[in-house]
């Protein structure tokens, strides 16, 4: 929540600053004598946030903007610091606009960083502890294996084979998970063709996409840079999304690329029951999830895991489309590979 408190100018020749009403009772200041000049604002504003103040202020006296909108802290009488957000524009020789107090939405930023970085460290201890069943796992696979020999069936081996190998694929999306959420480590930048990262990601989910008896296509892809573990991670986030957000039919989901400039644009389309415009952005907040008919939560975290990665791949994702009609596109952009 923010509201706006009053009206400020500035006049280009001494710089003294009128607010309206004055700020005294917010700040628990006299100013019975005057407000200070933009020469004088290390008396009340934050240091940090003093040079980017004066900058938005000075570039619009020196004509270098048309516009400003700044963010900065002032210090009350008893210690504490007020968030404020002034924004303003031009008027002949003079700065004119409003300020507002955002402290309670600061706050609340604040309060979502910290959420945040409390899943990371969970993620990078869940993520730790899972690395040693894992390893056993497709140790005990590979002993089976071995020990069944050739008195095993072709079908039985093939399931100790698979699950092995997949258990293998968690340990290396497990280590890139500790060290992307942790920040130990940068994602790989490599060539990763699209159509078999997208044909690895439908082989891992052939038991759901089987069951819920879902159709998965896609036409040419490109080859993007990028880390092919972290991207892998994406297409299954989406992927498995679509399956969940069927709305009772088999699912239709479509993944479909082309090229803007330097980066791929990657759609993934699903025929499924479509989010509401409202929640456009907060999908991909984490914690959040769209509120389903059945009061059911999910955890909040595959978009925004989603969006992380890509971030750090210099790449984004946003909702480009969605209805109850015609289900979700999910548009994904991406570094080309040169």
């Amino acid at each position: 929540m923010q509201s706006v408190l009053g009206t400020w100018d500035a006049e280009g020749g001494d710089g003294a600053i009128v607010i309206e009403p004055t700020p005294g009772p917010l700040l628990g200041v006299d100013f019975s004598r005057g407000l200070p000049g933009l020469d004088d604002l290390s008396t009340f504003v934050h240091p940090d946030d003093l040079a980017g103040l004066r900058r938005a202020v000075l570039d619009l006296l020196g004509g270098r903007s048309k516009a400003m909108i700044v963010e900065f802290r002032v210090r009350h009488a008893d210690g504490h610091w007020i968030w404020i957000e002034a924004s303003g524009r031009v008027k002949g020789n003079k700065l004119s606009g409003v300020w507002t107090d955002i402290s309670a939405r600061m706050a609340s930023l604040a309060r979502k960083d910290e959420a945040v970085s409390r899943v990371h460290q969970f993620a990078a201890a869940a993520s730790h502890d899972l690395i040693g069943p894992l390893r056993h796992i497709a140790m005990y696979g590979d002993l089976l294996l071995e020990d069944f020999g050739t008195g095993a069936t072709q079908e039985k081996r093939q399931m100790l084979v698979t699950m092995a190998e997949k258990a293998r694929q968690l340990q290396v999306l497990t280590k890139r998970l500790i060290a992307f959420s942790t920040g130990t480590a940068a994602p790989e930048f490599r060539a990763v063709p699209l159509d078999e990262t997208v044909r690895d990601v439908s082989q891992m989910l052939a038991d759901p996409l089987e069951q819920s008896k879902a159709k998965l296509s896609w036409g040419d892809l490109p080859t993007v840079t990028g880390d092919p573990v972290l991207i892998e991670k994406v297409f299954a986030n989406l992927i498995a999304n679509a399956l969940e957000w069927a709305g009772g039919h088999s699912p239709e989901i479509q993944i479909s690329a082309s090229t803007a400039g330097s980066n791929a644009v990657i759609l993934v389309a699903d025929n499924g029951t479509g989010i509401d415009p409202r929640y456009a952005t907060r999908i991909f907040d984490a914690f959040w999830s769209v509120p389903k008919q059945t009061g059911e939560k999910g955890a909040g975290l595959g978009l925004s895991v989603c969006k992380s990665i890509l971030h750090a791949l210099e790449g984004d994702i946003r909702l480009r489309s969605s209805s109850r009609e015609d289900g979700s596109v999910f548009e994904i952009t991406l570094p080309l590979n040169r």
